[in-house]
């Protein structure tokens, strides 16, 4: 079961994370967060693994290789694994070997610590119901006496940042992430000082200054861009209602028309003011957890809503002037082409709004219950 350089079959299928389900990253942006793959062609393999692992943890938990070796197949591999966030493999170590929840590598960093570190939250629900004895666990000191929360307070890696469009959504993340280990670790662990005389929270203040920074830039320029993009939408309207009452036959076309202009004025305007709100904000780390992406999601429902109602008051004048002279397909493509603002405004946007709504509205990330909670007997 070992190849050259000493390194396991194991060890090698736990570095390859895109093989099963819990570790892939290509997903679909909706689809992601209800559980459904992009591929779904890949299942049957999935599965073949999956036996392999359960088949060959068994295997050398069950004494087919010496205990020194067993402990180093198993260790390399459990850990290597959280990292990656492949649960599938802590899920089959763990439930085959229960012992190896103690392992911990050469700075002593458990399971616990190294699936904080590196932002594995599904990881986390999986042990988290899988263990009995976490408390000793999340209590547990590193070589440099930092704490899990200490460990939660340090910077993310880069290839977990990246997942999130934004250094403002980066930083809300980062937060959401130390407030949930904050939550489940005891009290005495929030203020305990590591070897350089630091706790949880100076840590994380010194580990995110440069990510605050940027996160207030991004918001600052995001927000500027909105402003003028509301301000030019209430200007249009604004013309248009003084300037495009007269000539309506209908009074249903006219009430219409009324009706979306003053609404894409009202919703514009107040888009300016949520954005203007969030230009000069304050901007100090909790802010990013709730504050600012609720008045960032709320700006960007009032310009979706001002920009439909712009093109519902274009509508209606279009068709007034078509519709009386009988050019019907000259008002079904004037018609289908004033529906192209809103499609490429949701194009453009939807994917940024929806992880903002998801990570800003959700339950908490060790909230939800895992399917493999099967508790292992210690």
């Amino acid at each position: 079961m070992t190849f050259y350089g000493g390194e396991s079959l194991l060890s090698e299928i736990t570095k390859k994370p895109s093989a099963f389900p819990s570790g892939g990253t290509k997903r679909l942006p909706f689809w992601g967060y209800v559980g459904v793959s992009k591929d779904t062609k890949k299942i049957p393999k999935t599965k073949l693994i999956i036996e392999l692992v359960k088949h060959l943890c068994k295997e050398i938990a069950e004494g087919k290789t010496d205990y020194t070796t067993t402990c180093l197949i198993l260790k390399r591999s459990l850990l290597l694994a959280g990292e990656l966030g492949v649960c599938e493999i802590v899920e089959a170590i763990i439930k085959s070997y229960p012992d190896a929840i103690w392992f911990t590598n050469e700075k002593n960093q458990n399971l616990f610590h190294l699936v904080v570190m590196n932002r594995q939250e599904k990881v986390f629900n999986l042990i988290y119901q899988m263990i009995d004895r976490k408390h000793l666990l999340l209590m547990s000191q590193d070589v440099d006496k930092n704490n899990i929360l200490h460990l939660a307070g340090k910077l993310a890696p880069e290839n977990k940042l990246n997942v999130i469009a934004g250094a403002a959504f980066q930083m809300q993340r980062e937060l959401q992430w130390y407030k949930e280990v904050e939550n489940i670790v005891p009290a005495e662990c929030k203020n305990e000082i590591n070897c350089v005389g630091e706790t949880p929270a100076v840590v994380f203040h010194k580990s995110h200054k440069k990510l605050v920074t940027e996160g207030e830039k991004w918001m600052k320029e995001a927000a500027t861009s909105c402003i003028v993009a509301a301000t030019v939408t209430a200007t249009l309207v604004f013309q248009a209602a003084f300037g495009g009452t007269n000539g309506y036959n209908k009074l249903s076309v006219f009430m219409t028309f009324g009706f979306s202009d003053a609404l894409s004025l009202f919703s514009s305007i107040a888009a300016a003011i949520i954005f203007m709100s969030i230009i000069t904000a304050r901007y100090k780390q909790d802010d990013f957890l709730e504050a600012l992406p609720r008045k960032f999601i709320l700006g960007v429902v009032f310009m979706f809503i001002s920009i439909t109602s712009m093109m519902v008051a274009f509508g209606t004048t279009v068709y007034q002037i078509f519709y009386e002279k009988k050019a019907y397909l000259m008002l079904g493509l004037v018609g289908v082409s004033a529906c192209l603002p809103m499609l490429l405004f949701v194009a453009s946007q939807f994917s940024l709004i929806w992880h903002l709504f998801i990570y800003t509205y959700r339950p908490g990330l060790f909230s939800k219950p895992s399917k493999r909670c099967t508790r292992p007997s210690n």
